[in-house]
């Protein structure tokens, strides 16, 4: 075989993603297909047959790789390669690392899936392009997390659960419940999931009587149980007033974390990815743009979207199939 390949798994709530790829990043080979959830081990046999596919594909033999690295949402295990009451995933335990490599016989490592976008940026996206040494990849979808590199170093932290600044707190009055069970924390208000719950919280604050003359009422036909962050977005890309004064409200609360991004890890380059940034750009990059020198003291970063898109979390577990497959050479450790 002329060319170093591995394969990269991204493991998400509801499907399970695999590429095949070389060195330079290329995808070669691409599958997916909805996760299999009703025993603990069934995960680990769908990657396992994602490889085998693989290979056929490419008529190798699995030993030919190089590694199969995985990314996924914790908790996790890293050490030990298991998910441990992972979200949106049921089951107590997902082993992973040990049922893989005792079938394929190659090295298989879990890395937390925001980690791997920051692995994915460094490797094949704007990292690269930029030489960075110090960035962050800020994730904003159905949660927010991140991945951060400092000094060329990966940031992993106890059991692999680094970076957890969708728990930095940027309301101090704690108006809002996190799916953590802490209060205050930048994933209450701005993530996917919780946009409605801040929304709820803001009609009946700013009372009833205007928010029944707003398009948000309208869409939802009264029933504020029924709204949702792509409905919220809808409004203010139609310039309702309501939605537009809320969404002003959550690009400055997206500023205070940006910048408490800043101040903990000085990065020199910051890039967004996850549902909600990636399909509302206009509308979530620009106030953190304009906004988060207001709240500073390390040096501003350049602040942009990913252009590795949704691919950036299997960009960063072909990265991370590459350098765990040999420690020695791994630039991040």
């Amino acid at each position: 075989m002329s060319e170093s390949l591995a394969v990269g798994v991204d493991i998400g709530g509801t499907n399970l993603r695999g590429v095949l790829a070389n060195e330079t990043g290329e995808f070669l080979f691409r599958e997916e297909e909805k996760i299999n959830t009703e025993d603990k081990n069934d995960i680990s046999r769908q990657v396992i047959k994602l490889v085998d596919d693989f290979c056929e594909s490419a008529e190798i033999e699995a030993n030919d790789l190089k590694g199969i690295g995985i990314a996924s949402t914790g908790p996790m295990k890293r050490e030990e390669g298991v998910l441990i009451e992972p979200t949106n995933i049921p089951l107590d335990a997902v082993p992973l690392k040990k049922p893989i490599e005792k079938k394929m016989n190659i090295p298989a490592s879990l890395i937390n899936d925001c980690i791997a976008g920051a692995m994915g940026e460094k490797e094949y996206g704007m990292g690269s392009e930029r030489d960075a040494e110090n960035l962050v990849y800020v994730t904003m979808g159905t949660g927010i997390g991140g991945g951060a590199i400092v000094d060329n170093h990966l940031l992993l932290g106890e059991s692999g659960n680094a970076a957890e600044i969708g728990h930095f707190t940027v309301d101090p009055e704690e108006r809002l419940e996190c799916g953590c069970g802490k209060k205050g924390h930048w994933e209450a208000y701005c993530s996917g999931k919780n946009i409605p719950n801040y929304l709820r919280m803001r009609f009946s604050e700013i009372g009833y009587e205007r928010v029944q003359n707003s398009l948000l009422h309208d869409l939802v036909s009264g029933d504020y149980s029924e709204i949702d962050a792509r409905l919220f977005f809808d409004a203010v890309r139609k310039e309702d007033g309501l939605a537009n004064q809320i969404a002003e409200e959550i690009g400055s609360m997206n500023a205070i974390g940006f910048g408490n991004v800043i101040d903990a890890y000085a990065p020199s380059l910051i890039t967004i990815g996850g549902s909600v940034a990636l399909k509302n750009e206009s509308i979530v990059l620009p106030p953190i743009q304009k906004q988060v020198k207001d709240h500073i003291r390390n040096l501003e970063p350049e602040i942009m979207m990913t252009p590795l898109k949704e691919d950036v979390g299997l960009y960063g577990a072909v990265a991370e199939a590459f350098t765990s497959s040999n420690q020695s050479e791994s630039r991040y450790l």
